[in-house]
């Protein structure tokens, strides 16, 4: 069966392009002191910091090792979920496509940093102690990279975990997300909008490309034989 190679759902994927132009617009403005989101924040990191400062100096490695497991533990569950929908050609083509946006989040977030170039609060703010060691000038802020690719991540597993009906999945992947941005924060290495906007700009990069790119994919899956075809097409 002919698949579309001109997305049916494309208007979804505009959206979600849009919304994350909008993330960026709101938390990512070059005067950062005349936003109040921002100020918001930079309170709520003070906040966090008071809680950490009497951590013990090796709570900064494992904040950071949670961080990095975390992204193992997102790639292992989108692994997980690809495999439950191997004999489903549709499942694997959005997993794998919306699997790639991981990759997209992060080589689109390091643009936005060199484009924002906002300072990490462990350097922007005096008085603050950040219980990982503080990156150096020039690796910048904004937004949380380690956030955006678990977002990417965890929204791939969602995808394609839908037509598995792994829900319980899909809410670990969304968890898990959500406590390595945390994580960050707790480092002492970004602000909580930082993170924010990396989960909110990595989940709509997830989703921008597999409307975009499950076409190609299920082409793709056919042709080296894997999955079933349904006996409805793909309209990604």
């Amino acid at each position: 069966m002919r698949t579309r190679l001109l997305p049916r759902h494309w208007p979804l994927g505009l959206a979600a392009l849009i919304v994350a132009a909008g993330i960026l617009a709101v938390f990512g403005p070059a005067d950062m002191a005349s936003n109040p989101v921002i100020g918001w924040s930079s309170s709520l990191y003070r906040d966090v910091d008071a809680v950490t400062a009497s951590w013990p100096a090796g709570a900064g490695t494992v904040s950071d090792l949670v961080a990095e497991a975390g992204l193992v533990a997102l790639a292992l569950m989108l692994a997980v979920s690809l495999w439950w929908g191997r004999g489903d050609t549709r499942t694997l083509a959005v997993g794998l496509a919306a699997g790639a946006g991981a990759a997209g989040s992060a080589l689109a977030t390091l643009a936005v940093k060199s484009v924002v170039t906002e300072e990490r609060p462990c350097t922007a703010l005096p008085g603050v102690h950040a219980l990982s060691e503080c990156p150096p000038l020039g690796d910048w802020s904004f937004p949380s990279n380690h956030s955006g690719i678990s977002a990417a991540l965890a929204t791939a597993v969602v995808l394609a975990g839908y037509a598995a009906r792994r829900t319980w999945m899909s809410v670990l992947a969304g968890v898990t997300a959500v406590i390595v941005g945390f994580s960050r924060v707790v480092s002492g290495v970004h602000y909580p909008h930082d993170v924010a906007a990396g989960l909110v700009f990595g989940s709509c990069i997830a989703l921008a490309f597999a409307v975009a790119l499950t076409p190609v994919a299920t082409i793709v899956v056919r042709r080296v034989g894997l999955g079933t075809p349904r006996r409805e097409p793909a309209h990604y």
